[in-house]
């Protein structure tokens, strides 16, 4: 939470709403005189769809049992939480709605001339001689449209005015001339001359904020408060390099970047969340935050969405990166040493990585170092080859399967990398590096502590594989199922591998395939996967690994019977 800058002056507390206790005619009175607390930000969690998870400290002023709370960021709904000692008389928190004056720049003629009323002033209407001359008198202020009252007794206008909180510039003035006043629309000066004095440039402008109004039965001391919630507006961006110079073991980096856009940070203690929370009215904007009115407000109650559609789900956690290489001088290394990872704290099934003392403006974006790490690693080329029968039981020929984006001859080259740190690896771009020179950069998919995982490099251009179906039984009409009748088809398979690399290679391939497997030469690992299970065909997928030594050729084989539609 931040204070009010010394350029502001509160003026008056137009909207209350009471959150404890019943409302007081006095209450809007005593917001423009009552105290400011001290609040100070502690501690923010933050997950990676832009929300996070607010606490901070106030400190109750001494001999008053009234004081002001000045709130930085709108609560999400439900989340909003007043904690306080039990010798605390904590009575109600009312959130009000109060005008504020700051100085600001003029950037319009309009602006300009609000900045200096009072001033003589020729204004121009054309580029021909259309002008007044006079005294400024007067310049309306920049207003809000009225808020609708769909619940207030008579007709409504509301349809017409749901957009209630759009601002009115201001389009009334007043020039005093040697022969009358004048009104104009300040919009429409063209050009306006000051023939004396020193034009100032800036003006007051009146703005609204929300503030919280906490009364009490008696004063407290200087006890404090902790207040919690979750609010939008800042989050943060893993990403990964990950240095395989060495062949034994990889030296593995993670930083953060930090995106705020809620308020100071300013010696805060940061928790990085890797995992994704059920928070189910994460987009609904607490009363609290006075931002909408009653029927906008149970609008969006009962829509209540949660945070896994909101922002996109799970993807919304990976942020794309592009990369580019220039060399570096004499050899240099790029890979940064962090340290090692820090224990953290698990909370269930959320992992926090601790960021201590973190520094960090509204609107800045930060660069925070988490750790590096050795870590095991070994070279796997994959070739992962997709079922050919569709959902609709129909087989795919070859040509529409690569015209659907479905190359099936493609074998990449992997690192399977061991976590052997203290701290899961989240969802996150992470760049491959060796000598300082990036090889690629794939998206290095969560592991826990103790797993591994598989990291995509680059496609393996000195790796050729072919493949081939071909039809070699088939029982037409076999069965009729559902309406439809069915073919059964007996299909053989075969692939050829080649490695031209000039060294020992370790090749994984994974067939996917609709059907009942009878057999593979030579015997792959065969599982039953649960995909499909409306579907007519079972689902199968065959694994074999492959070691290759230079320039050797490997053929494999496997055969299967399968239900066509006819």
């Amino acid at each position: 939470m931040e204070h009010i800058k010394k350029s502001h002056v509160r003026i008056l507390a137009i909207t209350c709403m009471l959150l404890f206790g019943s409302i007081q005619p006095v209450i809007a009175a005593s917001v423009a005189a009552s105290q400011a607390a001290d609040a100070r930000l502690r501690r923010v969690a933050l997950f990676k769809n832009g929300l996070g998870f607010f606490v901070s400290e106030v400190t109750i002023p001494e001999n008053k049992d009234s004081f002001r709370i000045v709130p930085s960021v709108a609560p999400s709904h439900g989340t909003f939480w007043v904690a306080y000692p039990s010798k605390v008389l904590f009575r109600s928190l009312v959130a009000c709605q109060v005008d504020s004056e700051e100085l600001v720049e003029a950037v319009t003629i309009a602006e300009l001339l609000k900045a200096n009323v009072g001033r003589e002033v020729k204004l121009y209407f054309s580029e021909k001689e259309d002008l007044i001359k006079g005294v400024v008198k007067y310049i309306s202020e920049d207003r809000e449209r009225p808020r609708p009252e769909p619940y207030a007794p008579g007709r409504s206008d509301y349809s017409r005015n749901r957009y209630g909180q759009l601002i009115q510039p201001a389009r009334l003035m007043i020039v005093e001339t040697t022969e009358a006043e004048v009104a104009v629309n300040p919009q429409s000066v063209r050009r306006v001359e000051f023939p004396e004095g020193e034009i100032k440039d800036t003006f007051s402008k009146k703005s609204k904020s929300v503030e919280f109004e906490v009364q009490m039965d008696a004063p407290a001391g200087a006890e404090k408060l902790t207040v919690s919630y979750l609010a939008k507006g800042i989050t943060w961006a893993p990403s990964y390099m990950v240095d395989i110079t060495r062949d034994a073991r990889a030296h593995l980096s993670a930083k953060a970047a930090i995106i705020n856009e809620a308020c100071e940070l300013n010696d805060v203690s940061v928790q990085l969340v890797t995992g994704y929370p059920n928070l189910q009215f994460a987009d609904v904007v607490s009363p609290l935050a006075l931002k909408e009115d009653l029927a906008q407000f149970l609008q969006a109650l009962a829509k209540g969405q949660s945070e896994r559609g909101a922002l996109g789900g799970v993807m919304s956690n990976v942020m794309m990166q592009r990369a580019a290489w220039s060399g570096l001088p004499g050899g240099e290394s790029i890979m940064p040493a962090y340290g090692t990872a820090e224990a953290g704290k698990v909370a269930e099934d959320l992992f926090l990585y601790p960021v201590e003392k973190v520094h960090l403006n509204k609107g800045a974006v930060g660069y925070f170092a988490l750790f590096t790490e050795s870590v095991p690693y070994k070279h796997i080329y994959q070739w992962k080859i997709p079922d050919y029968v569709n959902k609709e039981d129909r087989y795919y020929d070859r040509r529409r399967r690569e015209k659907e984006g479905e190359p099936d001859e493609e074998v990449w080259h992997c690192l399977r990398l061991e976590n052997k740190t203290k701290v899961p690896w989240t969802t996150a771009p992470a760049q491959i590096v060796k000598d300082g020179i990036i090889l690629g950069q794939d998206t290095l998919n969560f592991c826990p502590a103790e797993g591994e995982t598989t990291l995509r490099i680059t496609r393996a251009v000195g790796v050729k594989a072919e493949q081939l179906e071909l039809e070699t039984d088939r029982q037409r009409e076999a069965a009729r199922m559902y309406g439809y009748s069915y073919d059964l088809i007996t299909v053989e398979g075969k692939l050829s591998v080649t490695n031209f690399q000039p060294k020992d290679i370790t090749l994984e391939i994974t067939k996917t395939l609709s059907g009942q497997v009878k057999s593979s030469q030579p015997e792959a690992r065969v599982e039953k996967l649960a995909r499909g299970l409306l579907r007519m065909n079972a689902m199968s997928e065959l694994t074999w690994t492959v070691k290759l030594e230079p320039g050797e050729h490997q053929k494999l084989g496997y055969v299967y019977d399968v239900y066509v539609r006819r």
